[in-house]
C-alpha cells in the first residue's frame, strides 16, 4: 500500500508540474514582446558642413499583442531613437490599439511627423535638411471594419505632443487601397487655416517600384510638394532614384544598396539640390537590422 500511495503521489505530482509548466508557457506566450530595430554607421558629406562620420541609424522598436477573447485583441508598440553619443535615447512614436472583430479598431499614440509623411520615404537621406519637417504629434484614430477587400478607411484626430486638440481642429480622413501590385494612399488634413490633402500612388511590377506623391498643402502659408521615385533590383543591388519639388526648392537623389545578407546592407547615396542652402549631400553607410 505504501508503494502504491507513493506511486499515486508521484503521478499526481507529475501532472501538477506539467499543468504548471503549461500555464507558465501560456503566460510567457501571452506576454511575449517582439524587439526589432537597426543600427548603422556612415560617412556624410555636404556642401555646408564638414565631412563627418557618425551613427546614421539607431532605432529599437518594442511591440506586443494579446488576444482578449470574444474577437477582441490589443497591441502596443513604442520606438526608441538613440544614435551613439548624440544624446540620451528619445521616444520616436508609440501606440496602443484595441481591435474588435465587428466594430473596427481604435488606436491612440504619438507619431513622428516626418515618418508619417507619405512622401518622405522616396528621399532617403536629405529630405529633412532640404524640405524641412514638423514636430511629432499625438493622435487618436478609429479604423472602420473591412467592407471592401484591400480597402482601409480611418478617421484621425491630432494635437500637439501630449494632448488631442479640439479647438479649430478637424478630423483627418485616411484611406489605403491595395489591389494587385498597386496601392493608393490618400490623406486629408483640416484645421482653422485650411484643408490639405496628400496622395501617394505606388505600383510594382517584376520587382520595379514606381511612386508618385503629391501634397496640395492647402493650409495658409503651405507649399505644394511633388515627388517621383523609382527603385529596382539589379542582382544583389537595389538602385533607386527620386526627384522632389517644393516651391522653389528642388532635389534629386540616387541611391544604391548592396545586400550583404538578409539583415545587413551597405548603401551609397548622392543628392543634388537647388533653391536652398544645401546644393549637395552624399552618404555611405553600413546598416544592420535585427
Amino acid at each position: 500500500p505504501a508503494a502504491l500511495i507513493s506511486t499515486l503521489e508521484n503521478s499526481q505530482m507529475k501532472k501538477t508540474l506539467i499543468a504548471m509548466a503549461a500555464v507558465a508557457v501560456a503566460g510567457v506566450a501571452s506576454a511575449q514582446v517582439t524587439i526589432t530595430g537597426a543600427i548603422g554607421y556612415g560617412l556624410s558629406d555636404t556642401n555646408i558642413t564638414a565631412r563627418t562620420t557618425g551613427w546614421t541609424d539607431g532605432k529599437v522598436v518594442f511591440s506586443a499583442n494579446e488576444d482578449l477573447g470574444g474577437g477582441m485583441s490589443i497591441s502596443g508598440s513604442f520606438t526608441m531613437d538613440g544614435k551613439g553619443s548624440e544624446g540620451a535615447p528619445a521616444m520616436d512614436g508609440q501606440s496602443l490599439t484595441l481591435t474588435t472583430a465587428a466594430a473596427g479598431s481604435l488606436a491612440m499614440g504619438e507619431a513622428n511627423a516626418a515618418g508619417d509623411n507619405l512622401g518622405v520615404a522616396s528621399l532617403p537621406y536629405s529630405t529633412e535638411s532640404m524640405f524641412g519637417t514638423t514636430a511629432g504629434y499625438t493622435f487618436a484614430q478609429y479604423t472602420l471594419p473591412t467592407i471592401v477587400d484591400g480597402l482601409t478607411a480611418s478617421l484621425r484626430w491630432t494635437g500637439s505632443a501630449g494632448s488631442i486638440e479640439t479647438t479649430g481642429s478637424k478630423p483627418q480622413y485616411r484611406f489605403n487601397y491595395k489591389f494587385g501590385d498597386a496601392s493608393v494612399d490618400f490623406n486629408t488634413k483640416g484645421s482653422s487655416t485650411g484643408t490639405s490633402s496628400s496622395l501617394l500612388v505606388a505600383y510594382t511590377v517584376q520587382g520595379v517600384t514606381v511612386k508618385f506623391f503629391n501634397d496640395t498643402a492647402g493650409a495658409t502659408g503651405g507649399t505644394k510638394r511633388t515627388e517621383y521615385s523609382i527603385s529596382a533590383p539589379v542582382g544583389p543591388l537595389t538602385v533607386a532614384a527620386s526627384n522632389a519639388t517644393k516651391g522653389d526648392k528642388k532635389g534629386t537623389e540616387v541611391n544604391a544598396t548592396y545586400a550583404m545578407s538578409k539583415r545587413t546592407s551597405l548603401s551609397v547615396n548622392f543628392g543634388s539640390f537647388t533653391g536652398g542652402t544645401s546644393t549637395s549631400a552624399n552618404r555611405v553607410k553600413l546598416v544592420h537590422k535585427f
